[in-house]
Parts: structure tokens; C-alpha cells; sequence
């Protein structure tokens, strides 16, 4: 294990500072609901904040609160094909189609396990939300998709689709025959000591999730607002298998960005290799945007992580140091590596809003507190 203990055990080594309580204090004072924070140096943890709502009625929000992150939760399955090419079972410029035969239909011969890993399938817009989760029949359906010819759309974010390709590709090359949610679990979250991290929730954890609401898109071409009886916050919705997003607690999310940030032993090292990480700090080929979904800071890297330090302005914008790593969920929960600072740091919440229109990110102001607090 890279850590000493587990995540459901892990407690703040010392009080949060003033400037991130103060900077949690504001959110709530704007209109937050509940929210949690937890910081990292060094691979080890510092402290966290919980504070506010699991819903509009109660009860508070405790450091045991999980919470929907989206599209956050895709740093879990980055990282798990990243300990599968360390572990020399793939590599990123194989082809899909090489481990995923029936992956080269519709042209789609010659695309990679990189291609698929930022972004760059064409299958953004392939419909899977229909099959409820049901592994096998979506990932025969994107085997089977023609990619788009629209070189913007070709390239754009896969916010949905993304995760059954990578996670099929990350099956399709294990040695042993388990699932998805097997593989994550035995070759990333337990090595890292994380046990409140998950791609389906299990139904003895709802009683301690948060209820979301708020807007997750705003405005055209999309328009998506989430109340407390929407499908999201149901039971059928929470258990079905997303690779694409997942359910956690901030110090689970913290913990899983640390591996980004702690290098140096030979146990780290070969974890996620030093050199490979700094590889990721550079955004990915070709020249298009993300797309709408994740708007002007969404700038895809390498290793399939958004890359802060290259976002115009990203210390006014998202308050990021400069070579960071990030991800970002529908609603506004965010993760993030300072791969230079040693700091790794998880947002949660459940107050949804769409930060893509707005001059900084919410979470901005608090961010930049972390890090006074946190490195002085």
C-alpha cells in the first residue's frame, strides 16, 4: 500500500486553515448546500472540511457524506489504464482494435488507446443512456459506431461514452477476467488504501449520500437542471455501473489525486512513474477545442486529465498553481494534482451549477485559500 490507512478511517492531521474556512463560510453564505473539502501533501493527508446539508432539509454534511462527483469521478478510470500500460499490458499508441477486434469497424482500425483516452474517438454523440448501464450491449454499440467526419465533433468531450471505451480497452487487456469495477478496485483503489470511491453505489451506502440539485448545463445548446426527485438522486441511477463519473467522499477523491503527486520511492514510482505523469502536463494532439460540454478550461492533456497551468489566466480562473492537473464534473465538483507542489486536493458538493459562462470558477476563491493555508 502507498498509504497507512484506508480513507474511511483517515481523520484532518490538524484543524483547516482560516482562509479556507472563511472561504467555505462564503460559499455557504451564497447559496451552497453542502460541501466537503480535503487536502493532501505529499501524499499524505492534511486536513478536511465538511460543513453544511446532505439535502434542502437536513441532515449535516460529515466527513462520511459521499457525494455524486460526475464527471470528476474520471480520474479513477484514467488512472486505472494508466497502472495498465505500467504494468506493461498495453501501451498508449496500441490500437484498440489490436485487444477490441470488433472495435475496427466503421474505420475505426487505426484509432488508439491514446485517441480513446483524450478525447479524439468521434463517438461523443453515440446514444448509450437508453441501455442503462448495461455494459456489454453499450460497448457493442460504440464497437460498432461510425465515427464522426465533423473534425470539431470528431474531437470533442466524451462525457458519456468516454469511460466505456477506456474501461473496455482496460478489461480487454487484464491477464484475469473480472469486471470494470473489479479491476479499478484491486488495482487502484486498494493498493492507494481507498475504499469510498465508487463507479456504482452500493445500495448499503445511500443513506450517507447527498441529495444534488442545482444546474448542471445552462443555457443553449443545452439546458439541464436537476431537482432533489430527479432520476440522478434515485436508487436505480446510483447503482448502475458509470465509468465515466463516480460516487465518493472528498478525502477518497484527495487520496486517488495524491498517487499524481507522490513520487519518489520505488513503491510510488512504479505506481505511476514519475515521467509519465510530467508527460500529462502537455495538452493533447491536434489543434480543436473540447467542446461545449466543458467550455474554454477544459483543455485536455496527455494522460486524459484537463491541464490547469495552460488554462489563459488559471490563477484568476480556477486558482490552480502552474503545472497541474485536473478534472472537472457536471455541476462543479473538481479534483486536482499540483504535480509541482506535492498537492492534491478534492471538492465536493451538491448545490449543482454550470460554471462554464462565469468570469472565475465558485470554487476559485477557496482553491487559492488552500494553498495559502496549506503552503503558506
Amino acid at each position: 500500500m502507498l498509504t497507512t490507512s484506508g480513507d474511511a478511517r483517515d481523520s484532518a492531521t490538524a484543524d483547516a486553515g482560516p482562509n479556507a474556512h472563511a472561504a467555505v463560510a462564503a460559499l455557504l453564505a451564497e447559496g451552497e448546500r453542502g460541501i466537503q473539502v480535503a487536502a493532501f501533501l505529499a501524499g499524505e493527508p492534511v486536513w478536511e472540511i465538511a460543513a453544511g446539508r446532505m439535502s434542502q432539509t437536513g441532515p449535516d454534511v460529515n466527513p462520511e457524506t459521499v457525494f455524486f462527483a460526475a464527471s470528476a469521478g474520471k480520474v479513477s478510470t484514467a488512472t486505472a489504464l494508466h497502472r495498465q500500460v505500467a504494468r506493461g499490458l498495453v501501451e498508449y499508441d496500441t490500437p484498440i482494435a489490436s485487444v477490441w477486434p470488433d472495435f475496427a469497424a466503421e474505420g475505426k482500425r487505426a484509432l488508439t488507446v491514446r485517441d480513446a483516452l483524450t478525447h479524439r474517438l468521434g463517438l461523443a454523440d453515440v446514444p448509450v443512456q437508453d441501455l442503462h448501464g448495461d455494459w456489454e450491449a453499450i460497448v457493442d454499440r460504440l464497437a460498432r459506431a461510425r465515427p464522426s467526419s465533423d473534425p470539431l465533433a470528431h474531437d470533442a468531450y466524451h462525457a458519456f461514452t468516454w469511460g466505456f471505451v477506456v474501461g473496455e480497452i482496460i478489461r480487454r487487456v487484464d491477464p484475469v477476467p473480472r469486471s470494470f469495477v473489479d479491476i479499478v478496485r484491486t488495482e487502484v483503489h486498494e493498493p492507494l488504501g481507498i475504499t469510498e470511491l465508487w463507479h456504482a453505489l452500493p445500495p448499503t451506502e445511500h443513506g450517507r449520500t447527498a441529495v444534488v440539485a442545482g444546474d448542471i448545463l445552462r443555457g443553449d445548446p443545452y439546458d439541464f437542471v436537476v431537482t432533489e426527485d430527479h432520476a440522478f438522486n434515485t436508487p436505480a441511477h446510483r447503482e448502475q455501473v458509470d465509468p465515466s463519473g463516480a460516487f465518493m467522499t472528498a478525502r477518497a477523491g484527495a487520496r486517488l489525486w495524491s498517487a499524481y503527486t507522490r513520487q519518489g520511492s520505488a513503491e510510488a514510482n512504479a505506481f505511476l512513474p514519475p515521467e509519465v505523469i510530467r508527460s500529462f502536463l502537455a495538452p493533447r494532439a491536434g489543434a480543436h477545442p473540447s467542446g461545449v460540454l466543458v467550455g474554454g478550461r477544459g483543455v485536455i492533456g496527455q494522460g486524459g486529465l484537463m491541464v490547469g497551468g495552460t488554462v489563459p489566466r488559471h490563477r484568476e480562473v480556477l486558482g490552480f498553481g502552474e503545472n497541474v492537473l485536473w478534472h472537472p464534473g457536471a455541476g462543479g465538483t473538481l479534483g486536482f494534482a499540483d504535480v509541482d507542489a506535492g498537492l492534491a486536493v478534492m471538492i465536493c458538493h451538491n448545490r449543482l451549477f454550470d460554471e462554464r459562462p462565469l468570469p472565475q470558477h465558485p470554487f476559485a476563491p477557496l482553491i487559492r485559500a488552500i494553498y495559502t493555508d496549506v503552503l503558506g
